[in-house]
């Protein structure tokens, strides 16, 4: 017997999910009754191995016909074509079992409702309106490698405030939010919107995300956060021409702007938002397909540390960080020449292509 029939026997029946490790299998959990937690490898631990990421419950195929099929440790090894250890004793067997690594399921991630892509749309094309009327914002965008033309291409905008503060607000039902109730007051929370470089996020041509950075004088206290996503955006990764045989991976969507700005013809940009975020479903599929991941996160602790999930679950990934400065921004101001950077990370056959 293996853990697949023995399952089956109880009327748990298992869904594979992954070929790696010989195969794992997904469904609902005998212990606990979560939906799709409960996880086997039938090739693992002789006779094969069960988990549940939601109970934590685990062992070998004698412990399942034990804990799930009413059999005695005698009779499930016996079950299992096992000879019981030479250190067994009754109700004392611990089976030790080789930990598997799970295997990463990206998320699906939903769009938002229609009613917030219509005021976001039409908040984007304001805001970009007056950013081309802005010089200051203009100028500082052309120090992240982002000229005029780049400016259009990706719709960056500017939003100053309003009646002379440097932030609105708005009923969340008129974005499409639901409402929250301010326990303190028992008035309904407001959508708050503060000024700044507005970087919209499009996927399939429709809006999904505005991501606002804030300028430095507005930064006041530890709390106060640098990158501000409107709520009801979409969270799965910001992904340009994502279809290219070379994509690279980044935090900063201003980073995946500027690189797309000055190397779109050789390698395609995916952005992350943050080192620890993990791409969602299309985004995953497409950087499976890939023929070269560039992993270009920040140059520090977390990008280095994120790294190895990288390593691990890509084959295609090179470790590719900037030549000089934390990430491809800083690098531009430092004179790096973006293409030629890229450039250099491609696989030879692609790289003799594009000299």
């Amino acid at each position: 017997m293996e853990i697949l029939n023995a399952a089956g026997n109880i009327g748990i029946f298992l869904k594979k999910v992954a070929s790696t490790k010989g195969g794992e299998y997904a469904g609902p959990c005998p212990s606990c009754g979560g939906k799709d937690r409960f996880r086997c490898w039938p090739v693992n631990g002789g006779g094969g191995s069960y988990w549940c990421r939601q109970c934590g419950k685990g062992g070998d195929l004698v412990q399942f016909l034990v804990d799930y099929c009413r059999y005695n440790y005698p009779d499930a090894f016996t079950a299992a074509g096992r000879s019981k250890p030479a250190d067994y004793r009754p109700g004392g067997y611990r089976p030790v079992i080789k930990q598997v690594a799970p295997v990463f399921e990206p998320r699906e991630y939903e769009k938002p409702v229609e009613t917030w892509q219509n005021k976001a749309l039409e908040f984007v094309e304001q805001a970009h309106h007056d950013l081309l009327n802005y010089e200051h914002a203009m100028k500082y965008l052309k120090t992240r490698g982002l000229n005029a033309k780049a400016v259009k291409t990706f719709h960056l905008g500017w939003y100053a405030g309003e009646s002379g503060k440097n932030c609105a607000f708005r009923p969340r039902p008129s974005w499409g939010l639901p409402k929250i109730k301010n326990e303190q007051t028992g008035r309904d929370k407001m959508l708050w919107i503060p000024r700044g470089v507005i970087i919209p996020c499009f996927k399939k041509g429709q809006i999904y995300r505005i991501r606002i950075r804030r300028p430095k004088v507005d930064i006041l206290k530890p709390g106060d956060v640098k990158y501000y996503v409107m709520p009801g955006s979409g969270m799965d990764a910001m992904d340009i021409e994502p279809d290219n045989k070379v994509i690279v991976i980044v935090e900063a969507e201003l980073d995946a702007m500027l690189i797309s700005n000055k190397a779109g013809s050789i390698a395609g940009v995916v952005a992350l938002g943050s080192a620890q975020n993990k791409p969602g479903a299309s985004v995953y599929l497409c950087l499976k397909k890939t023929l070269r991941v560039l992993v270009a996160l920040d140059y520090d602790a977390a990008g280095q540390k994120a790294w190895k999930w990288w390593s691990e679950n890509f084959s295609n990934a090179k470790l590719w960080p900037v030549p000089e400065g934390k990430d491809p921004g800083d690098a531009f101001e430092k004179g790096i020449n973006i293409k030629e950077w890229i450039q250099a990370g491609l696989p030879p056959a692609l790289n003799y292509k594009n000299a």
